[in-house]
């Protein structure tokens, strides 16, 4: 039986659910860039998987008739190459932000190109490991390095991976909350939660808000890497579990869904404090009315789409 390498090139918008076909029906899950705007995702299988391969194969085609994505490339391994780790040397350290660093548990630093004030954020690949690629995230990070000081409290909604809960505990957050409707985000989060020894510090529960392990006034800070319609259909909920005045990341935001997210949640009391645009996306910090908001009294229909992390980019 002859291993395959399986490879496509994607634009941005759709690395998760290209990683998502990757991550459940292949083996192991590498990303890298492929010149501006674009990311080049491969996986491995067996010549005798054709189950798994005509999964991935329409979930491609699904993508590919509302987008413009490369072919699917299909390589035959020659016996004698490991894929077990051939396929872990398309991944890279990524350097975010002044200090933050990416970095699959295989690889090593080098000493020559290390800073003190390091933030390292150690990862295995996974259905959402390649999210460090996402524009989104990238900004995320970004604004999470500049405004979380230590002891705040977190709310990560749409955690995926957990990559932004694992940030906001190596910035100095006392305890993060991180919630994902996603069966297996939550249990790539809980596997990189205790990889990175911060289990302890987190409360991980597939859901969404409202929540009760989300009760009012109770966080500092909300990161939502989701998306324009998942904002703004939980902003309310977002409100009610800040404390006064605290701060909202919102981000899975295309340029163009500016003033669609404003429309929500400005006129809740919101004021929008700073802006990381990247690309054709941008990430929205918004600062909590100083006064404590009345609860929502009904939580709006459940959507997925709406409420899944865009990362699990």
């Amino acid at each position: 039986m002859v291993w395959q390498e399986l490879s496509i090139s994607v634009p941005h918008e759709f690395v998760e659910p290209i990683s998502y076909l990757f991550g459940r029906y292949g083996k192991g899950l590498s990303t890298e860039l492929d010149g501006k705007g674009r990311v080049l995702l491969r996986t491995y299988m067996t010549s005798g998987s054709r189950q798994r391969l005509a999964r991935i194969d329409v979930g491609v085609r699904l993508v590919g008739a509302v987008a413009s994505i490369g072919p699917l490339e299909i390589r035959d391994l020659p016996e004698d190459e490991d894929w077990l780790n051939s396929w872990k040397s398309h991944f890279k350290i990524l350097r975010i932000g002044k200090h933050l660093v990416i970095k699959p548990t295989w690889l090593e630093l080098d000493p020559a190109q290390e800073d003190p004030e390091d933030i390292v954020i150690e990862l295995d690949p996974g259905i959402a490991f390649g999210t460090g690629y996402h524009p989104t995230t990238d900004t995320c990070m970004q604004a999470m390095e500049q405004h979380i000081t230590p002891g705040m409290t977190v709310l990560d909604l749409g955690t995926g991976s957990g990559i932004l809960t694992i940030t906001a505990i190596k910035l100095g957050a006392e305890r993060v909350t991180a919630l994902d409707i996603d069966t297996q985000a939550v249990t790539a989060a809980r596997r990189n939660f205790r990889r990175t020894g911060i289990s302890k510090q987190v409360m991980l529960v597939k859901g969404s808000v409202p929540h009760p392990t989300a009760g009012a006034g109770q966080f500092d800070l909300t990161v939502a890497n989701i998306s324009a319609r998942g904002v703004a259909d939980r902003c309310p909920f977002i409100l009610t579990a800040l404390k006064p005045g605290a701060l909202f990341i919102a981000s899975g935001l295309l340029d163009t869904q500016k003033g669609e997210v404003a429309a929500a949640v400005e006129p809740l009391g919101f004021t929008l404090v700073s802006e990381w645009p990247q690309e054709e996306w941008v990430t929205l910090l918004y600062k909590a009315p100083d006064k404590a908001p009345e609860s929502p009294l009904e939580s709006p229909a459940e959507s997925p789409a709406e409420t899944q992390s865009d990362a699990t980019r």
